[in-house]
Order: structure tokens, then C-alpha cells, then sequence
């Protein structure tokens, strides 16, 4: 008799250490008007005036819900636009890296625990125009 009562008690042991604190951690997220990734490069055909392209991302007023708000620089023309993150990662954090195409940067994001790099928006300029555009979808 004693075993089986043995047993009950490990069970119950198991079970109420692994209840441990499973409330879900709150999100945190940037403060409205954080840069959060900021990215710079020459533009080479201008060696007389040292001009550049420059790419920022500033949290929107509505960083909780994934929004981030994009500026673009190519030398004096300015260029501006808005993203989402994808849902269900509306807390991960935007990151900038250099794109294939001259004058070009991608957007894209990490989730914790993981190292891959997910492109997700484009920016691309050019003496004439700024362009800014989602490339991939992603759902979690």
C-alpha cells in the first residue's frame, strides 16, 4: 500500500514544481521615436559633395502593434514611409542590412533563439526616386 501512495505523491510533486510562473512575460517594445536601426553608405558617383544614403527606423506612436516608421536620405532628397512587423512578432526588434541591388537596404528582424535573419522590407533609392517595399510574408 505504501508504494502506490509513494507514487501519488511523487505525481503531485512533479506536477505542482512544474507549474512554476506561466504567465506570459509582457512584450516589451521601444519607445515612440527610438531610432532602433540605422544604416549608411556612400554615394560613390558624388565624390565632389560626399553624400550619402542613409536608412533609419524610428518606432512609431504605434510600436505596439508592430509599427515603425522609415527615413530614407539619398544626398538632398528625402523620402519617408511606414512598415508593420508580421504578425505574431509584432515585438521583434528590425534589423538593416546591406541589399544586392546599388543603393538598397533590407529590413528584416531575428526571433529570439534564433540566428536567421528574415528579409522582410526593401528600401532602395536612386537620383530620381526612393522606393520602399514589403519583399516576403511571414506568419507565427
Amino acid at each position: 500500500m505504501k508504494r502506490p501512495s509513494l507514487l501519488i505523491v511523487a505525481a503531485l510533486s512533479i506536477t505542482i514544481c512544474g507549474c512554476g510562473n506561466t504567465e506570459p512575460q509582457p512584450k516589451k517594445f521601444p519607445k515612440p521615436g527610438t531610432t532602433v536601426a540605422e544604416a549608411k553608405m556612400p554615394i560613390t558617383e558624388d565624390a565632389i559633395n560626399h553624400t550619402t544614403f542613409s536608412v533609419k527606423v524610428v518606432a512609431d506612436s504605434d510600436v505596439a502593434n508592430g509599427v515603425y516608421d522609415v527615413d530614407a536620405d539619398f544626398g538632398p532628397n528625402f523620402g519617408e514611409g511606414k512598415f508593420s512587423m508580421p504578425k505574431g512578432a509584432e515585438d521583434a526588434t528590425p534589423v538593416i542590412r546591406k541589399g544586392d541591388e546599388p543603393y538598397s537596404y533590407i529590413i528584416g528582424f531575428r526571433i529570439a533563439g534564433d540566428t536567421t535573419f528574415y528579409d522582410y522590407f526593401r528600401v532602395s533609392c536612386s537620383k530620381s526616386n526612393t522606393k520602399m517595399e514589403y519583399i516576403k510574408a511571414y506568419s507565427f
